[in-house]
């Protein structure tokens, strides 16, 4: 099978063999990145960065049927630096924040979650259950809830 990996890197496009991906360009500041690497041939499928000019950080991924990878991480990027679209929380509340993004196999682009779905929490250990849903591991007391679409977070305003 095919090897999806997510973290942080500090090393700039020159150094780090992007291909296609969500941002084919290094933002300062630590940012985080998301690969697919073929089983067969250990080439890179796509490999790109998702961040803005803060410490950006890659710290959960999982991959459903159809090969989309869900990346969790970290961001401390704030205003418009950090790629946002939509969401239950577009707004860096300071300190950092989590992040959601969906990365289509089929044309890597970075897409955020739907509305409903995810919010900002400290993303770590993230897994996709049985129907498909990204459900994470909230942490310093957030817990899970229903929600639009089925699951939702609920937060204790402590780091979310």
């Amino acid at each position: 099978g095919n090897a999806y990996v997510t973290g942080s890197t500090d090393s700039g496009e020159t150094s780090l063999p992007v291909t296609v991906g969500p941002d084919l360009t290094y933002n300062g500041g630590g940012d985080a990145f998301v690969a697919r690497i073929d089983g067969g041939s250990a080439a890179f499928e796509y490999l790109g960065y998702v961040g803005g000019g803060g410490a950006d950080a890659g710290s959960g991924i999982a991959v459903d049927g159809t090969g989309n990878a869900y990346v969790v991480g970290t961001v401390t990027t704030s205003g418009t630096g950090f790629p946002v679209t939509m969401g239950p929380d577009l707004t860096f509340n300071g300190n950092r924040d989590a992040f959601v993004a969906k990365v289509r196999y089929t044309a890597p682009v970075c897409l955020p979650a739907p509305s409903g779905e995810v919010g900002r929490w400290l993303g770590d250990g993230d897994a996709v259950d049985s129907i498909g849903g990204n459900n994470g591991t909230p942490v310093n007391g957030a817990g899970f809830g229903s929600g639009l679409l089925g699951q939702a977070f609920v937060f204790d305003g402590s780091d979310d």
